[in-house]
């Protein structure tokens, strides 16, 4: 059979927190600017109130400010979800654990 990998299970806990809470910390930083999306659209319309509406919009999309918001929100977004993928694959190590545990177990009831 294959290669048996050998886990600590104090150590993967705590990896397993560690990742977990990272991906919480990316998950609210990613959230936060999503939420904040329209205020910043509406902060850099606010600078054109002699335009239509239509005019002042237009003008804030186009707005630095407004790209800068919309880069950094694309970018927290990345690193949530690579810090998830990071939380998953020490989720999957923590299954495997398990089943290795029960299997050694059941083979030492066995015997």
């Amino acid at each position: 059979m294959g290669k048996r990998m050998n886990f600590n299970a104090e150590t993967l806990a705590a990896e397993l927190s560690k990742r977990g809470l990272a991906w919480s910390d990316c998950e609210a930083a990613a959230a936060l600017l999503e939420e904040t999306r329209k205020t910043v659209l509406s902060e850099c319309q606010a600078d054109h109130p002699e335009d239509s509406n239509a005019a002042s919009e237009a003008k804030a999309l186009r707005d630095p400010r407004y790209k800068e918001h919309l880069k950094a929100m694309v970018e927290a977004r990345r690193l949530a979800n690579r810090a998830r993928v990071n939380y998953d694959v020490i989720r999957a190590y923590e299954g495997l654990f398990r089943t290795q545990e029960a299997t050694r177990r059941a083979e030492a009831s066995i015997r």
